[in-house]
């Protein structure tokens, strides 16, 4: 189908919708109100109790819980669905909204870094695959969902105005329960972006089946993963002055197109291939008990006392960079195999069993709390180059392979207290008892309780964690055709320390977060492996606001950091996310939010981006930041209906061009940006 086509479709099914809303103002039909899906880091459908009419009948036969599995021992969480409209427009970015500030290359499903200390993850076990968690589900983030009724959503994003850069993403969702215990489904996303400078094109490609069964006494869950995703390497652009001083570069033209900047590599590009399995089991005994609502005494409830655990999670995930040259000039350093091209592999294939015995909580005389013991198992391949290794191929100098195998015992336990509407906690610690990573340990705990402040309820969280972990394999051992390292490092050493205050009747939400890192491991401004031997501090504080009054609205996202040390983990001081705007309500159907928002933090050493490894690495040759990021937006929600239309980069009009991303990597030019997604509950 033709992009402008598309475009068509988007527009025809927004005025479709404003027709219905109209029809049913004048009575011609029921007012109902249901909300879409999409929220960050899962995918999960939404409960019809937005504001407005409903449909009381059709609410009466729609249930949909949604929950979080703990990836570890399968402890259920609370999921809540997300049920308020606004700010959908905010996904056509790669930021999305899992944080305020970001360094990428630009296209979607392309390297991604947190420019926050605390959203930066470490979802992936696979090193080389770690820039990319952003388009990636970890098991504990995904919604799982039993539903009364069949729910599928559709989401289409693109851009208006260019087909030569446009960019599109496209998903699907279904999950329906067969019987009251069985829950299965299925999704499925491809971003495609042909990109706004050269050699930036992205294509990936998301799929997911999962489910999962919950019966009193047998639980189960699980969720298998295939994700291709391939990014085109430019380099970053040859000369800042193409965005910084335009005039000069192009002659007396304003303005440089995009896509004609020269860019550092030519023929590049990154492949990352992962399939995931994850299963958690459960088996629970216990005893019946007769149910308190039921009126006949004939209906029973069953308790679970004691639970036996079984979590499988296999993940095997491979990188390939590819090149018809070995870009020396580029890199500034000898190719290691072959000087005429590059094809350099990493792999890791990760198979983790974890098998536990849960007490639960408030059935034992002698342990009021639940316990848990656990005992896992983690068999770690490492595959990649290896000069020694036999040449399994004369033609082919990329043809050594060798692999390092680690097999790990692990031990732990949690105590946890979740029931209670004043006071929950929960503590866990793991302790690895043989292999190579032998004396490593994990200490997290947190802690919650929630209170009355003035008749305003209160939410108090703290938490944290010490860690003695080993480096990654990759990071000390490591051959390619650009790149190769030897490394012994010691154990890295991390302490948190975090605190939480939420007053949701005044919109008020404060974090606080200080973090102490010993023998912390960073890529230097060779782009290599590299310890600090001594102690880097971070502290985190971030302060939530919503104000309002009457239709106008204001949101404020402001973060403030401090880091020790700027050269090991150079972080901006002060990172903010203002949007300011309009919410209405017409015809008891239609939320319309109209709005500014804008994205800004200081100027810093941020991290330059590696294409030959997918890293991100120390420079301090130029400085990033200081640039005020804004869009205006239309944002609509109808029904089961999200649409929105949004001018991106709006302050590439008026402020002093220096919008980049990441050094040498700008951000996007001004464009027009569209989106539509739609609920199905049949």
């Amino acid at each position: 189908m033709h992009v402008r086509t598309k475009h068509l479709m988007l527009l025809f099914a927004a005025f479709l919708s404003l027709s219905v809303a109209a029809q049913n103002n004048m009575g011609l039909g029921r007012a109902g109100s249901s909300n879409d899906n999409q929220s960050s880091g899962s995918q999960n459908g939404n409960e019809e109790k937005q504001s407005g009419a409903v449909d009381k009948n059709h609410i009466d036969t729609l249930r949909m819980r949604l929950c979080h599995i703990d990836a570890i021992l399968g402890e259920k969480s609370e999921a809540f669905f997300d049920t308020i409209p606004l700010n959908f427009q905010n996904n056509t970015f790669p930021d999305r909204l899992s944080t305020i500030a970001s360094e990428n290359t630009g296209s979607f499903g392309s390297p991604f870094r947190s420019k926050i200390h605390t959203d930066q993850t470490e979802k992936n076990p696979f090193l080389f695959m770690r820039s990319y968690d952003q388009w990636l589900i970890a098991p504990d983030e995904f919604g799982f969902l039993n539903t009364t009724k069949p729910y599928s959503n559709v989401k289409y994003l693109t851009t208006v105005g260019n087909d030569n850069t446009q960019e599109e993403d496209f998903s699907f969702y279904f999950s329906a329960n067969p019987n009251k215990y069985l829950n299965i489904g299925a999704s499925y996303e491809i971003l495609y972006t042909r990109g706004f400078y050269s050699r930036s094109a992205t294509r990936d490609k998301l799929a997911n089946l999962f489910g999962n069964y919950q019966s009193p006494r047998y639980e189960a869950f699980w969720k298998l993963s295939s994700n291709y995703l391939e990014n085109f390497e430019n380099g970053g652009i040859t000369d800042d002055r193409y965005i910084t001083d335009p005039l000069l570069m192009s002659g007396g033209l304003k303005e440089y197109e995009s896509t004609n900047i020269p860019v550092g590599l030519s023929d590049a590009r990154n492949r990352i291939r992962n399939q995931q399995l994850f299963f958690n089991q459960k088996y629970n005994i216990g005893f019946e008990r007769p149910d308190e609502t039921d009126t006949t005494n004939t209906r029973k409830l069953f308790v679970p006392v004691t639970s036996f655990i079984h979590t499988l999670l296999i993940d095997r995930s491979q990188k390939s960079y590819l090149s018809e040259s070995a870009d020396l000039a580029y890199y500034d350093s000898i190719a290691n195999i072959d000087k005429s091209y590059t094809a350099d592999t990493a792999a890791l294939l990760l198979v983790r069993n974890t098998f536990g015995i849960s007490l639960r909580e408030g059935f034992h005389d002698w342990a009021k709390m639940g316990i848990t013991g656990f005992m896992e198992h983690d068999f770690k391949k490492y595959t990649q180059y290896a000069p020694a290794a036999t040449l399994r191929d004369s033609t082919n100098a990329f043809s050594r392979l060798g692999s390092h195998v680690k097999n790990l015992i692990w031990a732990g336990a949690e105590l946890s207290k979740r029931q209670g509407a004043v006071l929950t906690y929960s503590a866990l610690g793991k302790l690895c008892m043989l292999g190579e990573d032998v004396g490593n340990f994990e200490l997290s705990g947190k802690l919650n309780t929630n209170f009355l402040l003035w008749k305003h309820p209160v939410t108090l969280a703290a938490g944290g964690y010490i860690k003695n972990l080993s480096p990654d394999y990759f990071l000390e051992h490591y051959y390619s055709n650009h790149f190769s390292w030897d490394n012994t490092f010691r154990n890295e050493y991390k302490t948190q320390i975090n605190g939480l205050i939420e007053i949701p009747d005044l919109g008020f939400t404060f974090k606080a977060v200080v973090e102490n890192l010993t023998n912390l491991v960073y890529f230097n401004n060779k782009a290599v492996p590299a310890q600090y031997m001594g102690d880097v501090q971070v502290l985190t504080a971030n302060w939530l606001q919503h104000l309002g009054a009457g239709a106008l609205n204001w949101d404020n996202n402001v973060i403030y950091q401090v880091s020790s040390n700027q050269a090991v983990l150079p972080l901006p001081d002060l990172a903010v996310y203002s949007n300011l705007y309009l919410k209405g309500v017409y015809s008891k159907v239609l939320v319309s939010q109209i709005g500014v928002d804008c994205r800004y933090h200081t100027s810093y050493y941020a991290p330059a981006y590696m294409p030959a490894t997918g890293q991100f690495y120390s420079q301090d040759e130029v400085k990033i930041g200081n640039y005020p990021f804004m869009n205006a937006y239309a944002n609509f929600h109808l029904k089961r209906m999200r649409f929105f239309v949004m001018y991106s980069h709006l302050s590439r009009l008026f402020a002093t061009p220096a919008y980049f991303s990441a050094p040498h990597y700008p951000m996007n030019p001004a464009i027009i940006k569209v989106g539509l997604s739609w609920n199905f509950y049949d």
